[in-house]
This record gives structure tokens, C-alpha cells and sequence, in this order.
């Protein structure tokens, strides 16, 4: 299919979502800064400059999003947000370390490790991981809801899912230079994150296993679009915009060594019809999910 364009009511819808966005974004921010501590001084200044102040944000509002179909208070969704923004962040610094990517810039600013040095960034990500647990473990709801929260997110970074992906992304293990595998690679490493961000609102409002799956798999179609889009944006896009250098990926295995960027486009555009079409059974009621699917085909800057 054609890839969507912004007509006068994609573009009406878009500024609705995009102020909703920063809604959730400047609570989200202000949970972020309630968790963090400032002491002792080095560790937590280098996890303050890595979590606080970048990023749009995207899996926050996929939880944000999935919550209001079942009416959870904006306070534990928050909280549920940030825990996962703690676990991106972590991977963000781990995957900019010069044994991994080897990335300078991050979000339009220097990496954690070009601005604290790599130890320190290890460390930083260290301590993300229990916090982002911790903060789930106190969440106020009952004692069933943070176990699933908990169980969920585990399996979502653990050795089947993010860190499995990252072990690919390394060319150490399964990986064939093959879109299936390149696809398997992204769905653990990218994928499955925001795979438990849209389920983690669902769980909050003690939704049924098939409401989970089903926000799930609008989640994981979600990230496949999502890093279509960044491998698009890397050799596409402006930097400016993007707020980190382009061409970074011109020695990787990316989707662009499969498909044109006019075909990558294209499958994008049907990657989050496909996520969109997940929702059905839900009528009316998934619309903030669908648009917000529309509204990140049209962004240019990916995070």
C-alpha cells in the first residue's frame, strides 16, 4: 500500500495527539525526576543526564494509551511509564558503548560514556535495571497486577528478549544476514519493549489475557514499524531533526539491505495498518491507539 500522507485531518488529529503526548511526556518527566536521586553525586548525575531531558518518549505513551481503555488512574500509569523509560534508557547507554555501537551522540547530545567515561556508563545502566524494578514493586496496585508488571517486563529485556536481540545485533549468535533474521533481531532487540509498554496498561486495569495479547501485538507491529523508520531516518533523514548523525549504519545490516527506501517506506506505512487492524475488538474505543500509529508514521524524528 501507498504510505499515508498528512491530509488536513491526519494533520488536524496530529496536534491533538501531539499535545496529548506532551501531556504524558512532562508527567512522565516529572516521575523521572521524583525517582531519581541526586546522591552520591558522579553515579547519579550520569543517570540524571541519561534519563531526564531526551527522548519523545514513545513506549510511555503506548501505556499511557492502552490504560485509558480501562480507566487506570494517571498516577501508577505514570510510574508504570517510567520504569520502562529507566530500561530504555539502560539499553541506550549500553548500546552506545564502544564495544557494542559505538555511538558518540545520543538524543542530540554526547553518549553517557563520551561524558562520564565507560566505566561509569556500566554502571549507570547497572543501576537503571533495579530501579525500573523497584518502581514497578511499589506501585499501588495489588499484589498480582506488579507481579505480572514485573514478570512481564522481565521477560521482555531478559535472555529471550532485548538482551538476545542485542547478542544478534553483535553478529555472535543467529544471526544469518537474512531479513528473517534481521526481523528476529529487531523484534527482540526493539520489538519486544514496546511489546510490554502497550500490555503494561492493559495489566494495570486488569484486563483478560486476550485484551493483553491483543495491545501486545499492536505493541510488537508497533516496534517493527518503529525501526523500519529509524533505518529509514538513518539514511534519509536530517540530522537536525533526528538529533543524532545520519549514515551510522552503512556497515550494519539494516532493512535497507533488503528493500529499496521507496519499498521500505511502503512497508512501514502497511507494518502499522497491520498494528492498526489489531485493534478492532476494541470499536471506538482503540481510536487514541490508531491514530497515535498514523501520527509516528508521520514524524520524522525517531527514538
Amino acid at each position: 500500500m501507498e504510505p499515508l500522507r498528512q491530509s488536513p485531518l491526519i494533520l488536524l488529529k496530529n496536534k491533538a495527539i501531539l499535545q496529548d503526548l506532551q501531556d504524558v511526556v512532562c508527567g512522565v518527566e516529572e516521575t523521572l525526576e521524583c525517582i531519581l536521586s541526586s546522591s552520591p553525586s558522579r553515579l547519579h548525575e550520569a543517570m540524571r543526564y541519561s534519563v531526564l531531558g531526551g527522548g519523545k518518549r514513545l513506549r510511555s505513551y503506548l501505556t499511557w494509551a492502552s490504560s485509558q481503555l480501562f480507566h487506570v488512574p494517571p498516577q501508577e500509569v505514570l510510574r508504570t511509564a517510567a520504569a520502562i523509560e529507566l530500561i530504555q534508557s539502560y539499553s541506550l547507554i549500553h548500546d552506545d558503548l564502544p564495544c557494542m555501537d559505538n555511538a558518540d551522540i545520543r538524543r542530540g547530545k554526547p553518549s553517557c560514556h563520551k561524558c562520564f567515561g565507560e566505566a561509569t556508563a556500566i554502571l549507570v545502566g547497572d543501576a537503571l535495571i533495579p530501579l525500573a524494578f523497584q518502581t514497578l514493586a511499589a506501585l499501588d496496585v495489588s499484589s498480582k497486577l506488579r507481579l505480572d508488571l514485573i514478570d512481564g517486563l522481565a521477560q521482555a529485556i531478559g535472555s529471550l528478549g532485548l538482551v538476545a536481540g542485542q547478542m544478534m545485533d553483535l553478529g555472535q549468535e543467529g544471526f544469518h544476514h537474512t531479513l528473517e533474521a534481521l526481523l528476529e533481531q529487531q523484534r527482540l532487540k526493539t520489538g519486544v519493549l514496546f511489546g510490554f509498554a502497550a500490555e503494561a496498561g492493559a495489566i494495570l486495569g486488569g484486563a483478560s489475557i486476550e485484551e493483553r495479547q491483543t495491545l501486545k501485538s499492536y505493541g510488537l507491529l508497533f516496534g517493527k514499524a518503529f525501526q523500519m523508520k529509524d533505518d529509514w531516518l538513518d539514511a534519509c533523514g536530517n540530522e537536525q531533526i533526528i538529533g543524532k548523525p545520519c549514515h551510522q549504519d552503512t556497515n550494519k545490516f539494516t532493512f535497507l539491505n533488503f528493500l529499496s527506501p521507496e519499498l521500505l517506506e511502503k512497508t512501514v506505512a502497511s507494518t502499522l495498518q497491520e498494528a492498526i487492524g489489531t485493534l478492532s475488538s476494541f470499536g471506538k474505543r482503540g481510536a487514541l491507539l490508531k491514530e497515535f500509529a498514523i501520527f509516528s508514521l508521520c514524524e520524522e524524528q525517531m527514538d
